[in-house]
């Protein structure tokens, strides 16, 4: 009885049921509708942050081509400061291209060639610079052998200038502190001798037959301080001890009472300064000392002008007259 009812009833609300069905599927299209909808507004939300990006991608792409031009600017002009010659490139149409480019309507892909272009120094290619910095070097080598040639001849003292006289000589009071025999030649004497620079200069001398050790000892000398330091048996010696010499006797030279050590031995009618060093190659000592002679009353002299130490005295042999000086 029951389920007879309840089956009429269900058959009486059919057209609901089939309603419902409808509305169903009409509310499934509004849904699909709607998140089409949104599908298409987040695209457009993306499109129109995109073209933000590439409005301000724009912006700074100019301002960077600003500052870059700027920095190239203040590189050729430090370059040109510090002597670098400037290599002129043809102008070519990449200007105008980067014009169009800032213009186009997708400038991203423009943008990566520009950020190299702070570091080049000019617009040419890479391979082209690198081809001209090789022809400049090799067109400087000749030039800068030049130079040294010129360093070498200024640095050995300007010997083709300067006269070859007494005055190219750095002749110098010196005290001899300390004299030792030789460890490997028993001629020879190695001196410790004070000539007014603080530190001792080493000097091997000749002498060990002509004076005794004893008064080699805390002994004043004349001194030639500018010779090429050369070894002699192992040590290297740093001057030469003025003598009076013949083949049978030889003499230090006496400096005049109250010199000091570093004083400056002088010759009045040669005012030159002395070179720096003396160049081997050009035998500067070997022109001069053939003229350095006592005179007769045991004066040192260059071709008849004394040492003198201006103030002090003359420089003179104990009894060496009309003798050779070397």
């Amino acid at each position: 009885m029951l389920l007879a009812r309840f089956l009429r009833k269900m058959a009486s609300n059919n057209p609901t049921v089939n309603r419902l069905e409808q509305k169903a599927a009409e509310a499934d299209q509004v849904i699909e509708y709607i998140k089409m909808q949104i599908a298409l507004l987040k695209e457009k939300a993306v499109l129109q942050a995109s073209k933000r990006e590439e409005k301000k991608l724009r912006v700074e792409n100019c301002r960077l081509k600003r500052e870059i031009k700027a920095l190239k600017e203040q590189l050729v002009q430090t370059e040109v400061r510090n002597g670098v010659r400037q290599i002129p490139v043809p102008s070519t149409s990449s200007d105008e291209q980067s014009d169009h480019v800032t213009a186009a309507p997708k400038p991203e892909k423009h943008e990566v060639p520009v950020v190299p272009v702070s570091v080049s120094k000019t617009s040419a290619p890479a391979g082209e610079q690198v081809e001209e910095k090789k022809k400049e070097k090799k067109k400087e080598k000749p030039d800068k052998k030049g130079e040294k040639k010129e360093k070498k001849t200024t640095s050995g003292g300007d010997d083709d200038s300067k006269p070859v006289d007494v005055s190219r000589l750095d002749l110098r009071i010196g005290l001899i502190v300390t004299a030792k025999k030789h460890p490997d030649a028993d001629s020879l004497y190695v001196e410790e001798v004070d000539v007014g620079e603080g530190i001792p200069r080493t000097v091997v001398s000749g002498l060990v037959n002509h004076v005794p050790i004893d008064k080699m000892q805390n002994r004043m000398a004349v001194m030639l301080c500018n010779l090429k330091p050369a070894k002699m048996r192992g040590v290297v010696s740093q001057a030469m001890v003025m003598c009076a010499s013949s083949p049978d006797k030889v003499e230090i030279l006496d400096p005049p009472s109250g010199a000091v050590p570093g004083d400056r031995v002088t010759f009045e009618t040669y005012p030159g300064e002395p070179d720096k060093e003396l160049n081997p190659k050009k035998k500067i000592w070997e022109q001069i000392q053939p003229d350095l002679s006592t005179n007769d009353q045991c004066v040192a002299t260059y071709k008849g002008v004394p040492f003198e130490v201006k103030g002090k005295g003359v420089c003179k042999a104990q009894t060496m007259a009309n003798s050779g000086i070397k």
